[in-house]
């Protein structure tokens, strides 16, 4: 989840850029404008660390409860929230960071049925539902023109947005030189 905290974060961040009338704009996808999907992925996970990874088997809320536009009038707000969020999850993640604690069995709910999985499945679960709403963000923002950040987890967490070093002998005359040998083995 925290890979997915830095995507959020950073899509948030490049749709933010467009501005409040765009950000709240229905774009015709699940769950209309940026503002609702963000503000249902904030929920999402506030849900699962507080209720499902905690075994408390809560049914999923209306939409129009997890998303209140009362509350949410401006992107600061929006931005405000994803944070707070992040931060409860961040808490209860050091507090789950070993294998018992992920393995422990909670409740999940599914279409109104409890489900008994472990922590870490649910855990998997929410990072599913926000890689999928984050997909539907970066087609928007290309719609947009705007390029996505890389959702790519070797550039974010290996080279930290730095092009990979060349290697030290060309891969692809490698290759064929292999080729070359084993050519002239079979021959």
């Amino acid at each position: 989840m925290r890979f997915v905290h830095g995507l959020r974060s950073d899509f948030f961040e490049a749709a933010a850029t467009l501005g409040w009338r765009e950000f709240t704009r229905d774009q015709r996808v699940s769950l209309g404008s940026y503002r609702n999907l963000f503000l249902h992925l904030a929920y999402v996970e506030e849900h699962h660390v507080t209720q499902f990874c905690e075994g408390h088997p809560t049914r999923w809320p209306t939409f129009a409860r997890q998303v209140s536009k009362r509350r949410h009038r401006d992107i600061d707000s929006v931005r405000r929230r994803l944070e707070e969020v992040t931060g409860l999850a961040e808490a209860r993640f050091r507090e789950w960071d070993n294998p018992p604690a992920l393995a422990k069995t909670v409740c999940w709910v599914r279409m109104g049925h409890p489900l008994r999985v472990t922590r870490e499945t649910a855990l998997a679960q929410c990072a599913t539902e926000h890689l999928l709403h984050l997909g539907e963000v970066e087609a928007m923002l290309w719609q947009h023109g705007i390029e996505p950040p890389t959702t790519l987890w070797i550039d974010r967490e290996v080279l930290h947005g730095k092009p990979p070093a060349p290697p030290p002998v060309p891969i692809m005359r490698k290759a064929t030189r292999q080729r070359e040998l084993l050519t002239h083995r079979r021959s």
